[in-house]
């Protein structure tokens, strides 16, 4: 009877339709028990399904197609990234050149099409539906339906956290307040204090382990010419927390991107504003900077009118430079995918070489004023998802190869004419990295890593032209937190008020309650020597945390 059904039952040819994508996306992806689940899971919301009436059937046709948007959901998120779906995968949703269009293309595709063969499926065994229900399957820990309301659930304690935060202001930020940046004595700085021009290149989604002799050469031979780090972490995630973060010393609770759309690049203008600046007083470098007589600037890859561009310029840096600053006839193009025309699905944003060439285009020009700079820049081009459309590697086929090889290619550009140039001998230069990269298995496949997290050893080079050469410390598992007081110990900026959490790297004095600590939202990583743990905070500690994480926006 079955084996007629299978051949003269529409419903059940499609349901062995749905389970067969189900097996192919899971077995391709290695995710053995999501496969088990997700196929018992559909077989018992079938089986639910089929005791519906006809009086409801349309509490029917809601279940199905609810459920089939889960199942699609989940199936889309392992096919494009290989895990399901995250908290940070909601907030790196924004737009459409956060995941790569092809990327966007074959998760629609996906989700459209199980949508539509779970609502078609149909199966006649009953039984199944006394043995389970749906709050159960709620309560499976890797099924379909609690994987997809974790991330939600999530989501919506941080954006409820902040509210509430924001309403009650119990945060007393004067006990986080210092009257002066690093400790002069018992400190290793190696680099003769002085007002350099400082550039700071902030690299997206760059894990240590991407720099080697073979893929990143300009890279790896600037780092055994440096002060450069091993054990040194990145404190949050994604790019919104990190940007921001890095440049106060501070952490803060609200991404770019939710499902609730109520992340930074989500919100109105006037919103941001008022998040990241209303009756706060967060320590900024460009704030300090220009107190000891800088100038400070910060480019991004985005358009002056873009949501990252608006939160970076509520840190009060002299000018931002973005796309705006390069002609559009001048830019380079972004592949198209193929057979896509739609403008909205191409990725708009500079190019790595377009970067790096205003860069150097801007350094020039600052550097023939009287007053000292300081420059950040963050370049887009390695974001997960995102293709080299200028260098490739070898043959070209792994984008994660290709992205990681063009951006070294274009930094080593600007390098060269760095170092030819007088600018290279009153600058300090940095290079590292916004965040960690995000560990998805084609990133784990590539550079033959075992399962990772977001928070990750980063880079981090110190470049001061005939100084320090060849000097490698080990940070012993601190973060990013520290990069801000270590950047005012290399100037000599020693006295002003900070509500900094982080300490200089070479200060052996200042201790942080923080800098072993990386917060992404509400899940929190210790970090120690080269180990990454998540953690759950002990109540009164938590509440320490999620107050600073509040008050940062």
């Amino acid at each position: 009877m079955i084996f007629s059904d299978f051949f003269y039952n529409k419903k059940i040819r499609f349901t062995v339709l749905m389970l067969l994508i189900i097996f192919s996306i899971c077995i391709e992806n290695k995710k053995y028990i999501e496969l088990f689940l997700y196929s018992f899971e559909f077989i018992v919301i079938l089986s639910i399904c089929a005791l519906f009436g006809s009086s409801y059937r349309m509490i029917e046709i809601f279940m199905r197609l609810f459920y089939g948007f889960i199942l699609a959901v989940q199936l889309s998120s392992i096919s494009i990234s290989g895990n399901v779906l995250s908290p940070l995968a909601l907030e790196n949703l924004g737009h459409p050149a956060v995941i790569g269009s092809l990327n966007m293309l074959w998760a629609s595709i996906i989700e459209i099409g199980s949508v539509l063969i779970v609502f078609l499926s149909g199966i006649n065994f009953s039984f199944y539906s006394a043995l389970i229900s749906i709050p159960i399957l709620l309560g499976i820990k890797h099924s379909s339906s609690y994987e997809f309301f974790k991330p939600i659930v999530s989501v919506t304690e941080e954006r409820l956290f902040v509210w509430n935060m924001l309403k009650n202001q119990k945060m007393e930020v004067k006990k986080l307040q210092h009257d002066f940046i690093y400790y002069p004595e018992k400190n290793s700085n190696p680099i003769e204090r002085k007002h350099y021009n400082v550039i700071v290149i902030f690299t997206e989604g760059t894990s240590l382990s991407v720099i080697s002799p073979e893929l990143t050469p300009n890279i790896w031979g600037l780092m055994h010419n440096s002060l450069h780090y091993t054990g040194y972490f990145n404190h949050t995630a994604a790019t919104f927390r990190g940007l921001r973060g890095q440049n106060a010393s501070f952490y803060q609770m609200t991404g770019g991107y939710t499902e609730s759309s109520m992340g930074l690049g989500q919100i109105s203008h006037k919103e941001i504003l008022d998040k990241m600046k209303s009756g706060k007083s967060i320590t900024t470098l460009p704030e300090i900077f220009q107190e000891n007589g800088y100038n400070t600037f910060f480019q991004l890859p985005c358009s002056i009118n873009d949501n990252l561009s608006q939160m970076m310029s509520t840190m009060d840096f002299n000018h931002l430079f973005t796309m705006e600053d390069i002609n559009a006839t001048a830019r380079t193009k972004w592949p198209v995918p193929p057979g896509m025309a739609v403008k909205w699905l191409t990725n708009n944003d500079l190019t790595d070489g377009d970067s790096y060439r205003l860069l150097w285009k801007n350094i020039q020009t600052l550097h023939e004023q009287a007053r000292p700079f300081y420059y950040g820049i963050y370049t887009v081009g390695t974001h997960v998802g995102l293709d080299s459309p200028e260098f490739r590697y070898k043959d070209g086929k792994n984008p994660y190869l290709n992205k990681f090889y063009n951006m070294d290619r274009q930094f080593g550009e600007f390098l060269q004419h760095f170092n030819n140039s007088p600018v290279s001998d009153d600058t300090i230069l940095i290079f590292t990295a916004d965040h960690a990269t995000y560990p998805d298995p084609n990133f784990l496949n590539t550079f033959n890593l075992k399962d990772r997290y977001f928070v990750d050893q980063v880079p981090l080079i110190i470049y001061k032209k005939n100084s320090t050469g060849d000097l490698q410390i080990d940070a012993n598992g601190k973060n990013s937190l520290d990069i801000a007081p270590t950047i005012m110990d290399l100037v000599g900026i020693r006295n002003f008020r900070t509500i900094f959490l982080g300490c200089s790297l070479f200060d052996t004095i200042c201790h942080s309650d923080f800098d072993h600590l990386s917060a992404l939202g509400l899940e929190y990583y210790t970090t120690d020597r080269n180990v990454v743990t998540p953690v759950k905070l002990p109540g009164n500690r938590q509440s320490i945390v999620q107050d600073i994480q509040a008050y940062g926006g």
